[in-house]
């Protein structure tokens, strides 16, 4: 009864540090939204070094472990076990607390279900740590050799390679339960939106949409009781957290974004909310990984006018929309119907003129590029459809503000920081490189490339190399090595300068090298740092 204790208690606590050692594997794992196809896609990204960690681990753990029980072995073969163990549960320490220096890009969020996976994966390593141990000892035993019962649980210190694995068993197990709870909160927000009377707005497109839903927000602030879905959250599920709010109730408006992974997604979203009006901002080649062509993507943010909403769109929507909707579309609306004038792009502001029926509104706004004029635009035509006036669109657009990682310019002893982490776009990344030339001290790019645009990624990397060379910018830092190769290419087939490129394994040493080389004066555009999960 006392070796069963002993392999129960030992189970738990390697189980419980190895659940540790991995805690920011399952931060991967909601970043991929839970979703085990797309966590192993990061998995088998050339430039994940997990694996390499873990082996790393995993050797020690074994040389180490075996070693010391040998040593020891004049003790006896349980006393000789129990020393070893010292060296196993140093190495994991020790992992834990180097590991715990380098932080996730997205910090995990400890939420009901990430709790609910982490004990789920605890259990299960915990179970087949037992059956391990078991086994080994079992071996041991029969075996009878003084030599082998030393080195018999050398194996078990391979067991970090399999967490990994283990997480996406724990994931598939919790999938059908944590897919009911999802649906019965749905249903209940479903119900909640169903009853109210609230002007509903769903914002659709490959890029621009949290940025079109902040200025949107701003505006309609101004003469509304507003509420929208914060950050990025465009799920049915990121939809239901606002809905269920407290706050909710409480307000006139409901902006939405609604965002598209495959097919099926906008319709599910626009049967959730009903939206009254929508934004459509435009599409490009982002997740053509799951849609495969623009065309599929424009068809399934298209339904956000199928659906009935009063859609205003973008100018460039045009030729697709008159193409699947006929040009007498009723419950289109165009942004280029409102006129804009002394457009001034500067570096650290932008301003224009708006001409609306009832008059003029000059604007001078934070947000940067061409694309945040565009924005004004699409969320300017909606609020003056809606109902508002010049002067009421005005005193909105006076509040807004920049978002967080969506070309946010940041300032830094004297130096010009452009952050686009979440930029993942190419015309995104045009518009960004474009807001960087305008800095006038030296300039630099990081980037690791652009993401989710399947067969496409390696043409679309090597034009965003192209555009950096056009830019003559000052520096230009590679981060990783699955896309930036394509980036490289791109760079020096036109005419970019060798001396000026330096390739990084990650942000850090991006980091190390930008501190050697920036000075008061410069700007840096960090180009698609964030998410470091796709």
């Amino acid at each position: 009864m006392s070796e069963l204790f002993i392999k129960l208690g030992t189970a738990f606590v390697t189980a419980l540090l190895f659940c540790v050692v991995t805690i920011k594997t399952l931060g991967a794992m909601q970043q991929s939204g839970y979703k085990t196809k797309t966590f192993l896609r990061w998995l088998r990204r050339g430039d994940n070094l997990l694996f390499n960690r873990l082996f790393v681990l995993a050797l020690c753990l074994s040389i180490f472990s075996a070693t010391t029980s040998l040593a020891f072995s004049f003790l006896g073969k349980t006393w000789a076990l129990i020393i070893s163990s010292v060296p196993f549960l140093a190495f994991l320490i020790l992992f834990i607390i180097v590991d715990g220096k380098y932080a996730l890009k997205i910090p995990y969020k400890a939420t009901g279900r990430f709790v609910r996976l982490f004990v789920t994966y605890l259990l299960l390593v915990f179970a087949v740590n037992f059956g391990v141990i078991y086994l080994l000892w079992y071996l041991a035993d029969v075996n009878g050799s003084t030599i082998y019962g030393h080195i018999a649980f050398a194996p078990f210190s391979l067991m970090p390679m399999a967490l990994p694995i283990l997480l996406c068993a724990a994931n598939l197990l919790c999938s059908p339960l944590e897919r009911a709870r999802n649906q019965r909160y749905v249903s209940r927000a479903q119900k909640i939106l169903d009853e109210t009377q609230m002007l509903r707005i769903g914002i659709v497109g490959s890029y621009g949409k949290t940025s079109v839903k902040n200025v949107l927000t701003s505006i309609l602030s101004a003469k509304y009781d507003v509420i929208a879905t914060p950050a990025s959250f465009n799920t049915p599920m990121g939809i239901a957290r606002t809905v269920t709010g407290e706050e909710f109730s409480k307000k006139q408006v409901f902006i939405a974004e609604m965002g598209a992974r495959k097919a099926g997604d906008i319709k599910q979203l626009c049967s959730l909310v009903r939206p009254n009006y929508a934004i459509f901002t435009g599409v490009c080649e982002q997740h053509i990984s799951t849609f495969q062509t623009v065309e599929n993507v424009f068809a399934e943010k298209s339904e956000i006018i199928a659906s009935g909403a009063i859609t205003v769109c973008g100018e460039s929507l045009k030729g697709r929309i008159s193409s699947r909707f006929g040009d007498e579309s009723v419950n289109v609306v165009y942004a280029n119907g409102v006129a804009v004038s002394d457009v001034e792009l500067g570096a650290t502001r932008t301003k224009c003129t708006i001409t609306l029926a009832d008059g003029q509104i000059r604007v001078d706004t934070p947000l940067l590029g061409r694309a945040a004029v565009e924005n004004i635009l699409l969320a300017v035509t909606l609020a003056s459809r809606m109902g508002m006036t010049s002067a009421e669109i005005e005193k909105g657009l006076a509040n807004v503000c920049q978002v967080p990682h969506r070309l946010q310019l940041l300032e830094s002893n004297g130096v010009y920081i452009l952050d686009d982490g979440y930029n993942c776009n190419p015309r995104g990344a045009e518009e960004a490189l474009a807001a960087l030339c305008r800095f006038t001290g030296r300039k630099c790019i990081v980037t690791p490339g652009i993401v989710e645009c399947g067969v496409l990624e390696e043409k679309i990397n090597a034009e965003l190399g192209a555009k950096i060379a056009a830019s003559k910018l000052d520096g230009a830092v590679l981060v990783g090595e699955t896309l930036v190769g394509a980036v490289k290419n791109g760079y020096l087939a036109n005419g970019g300068a060798a001396e000026t490129l330096f390739s990084v394994k990650n942000l850090e040493e991006a980091k190390t090298w930008l501190a050697d080389w920036l000075q008061e004066g410069d700007a840096v555009l960090f180009l698609n740092d964030l998410p470091d999960v796709y």
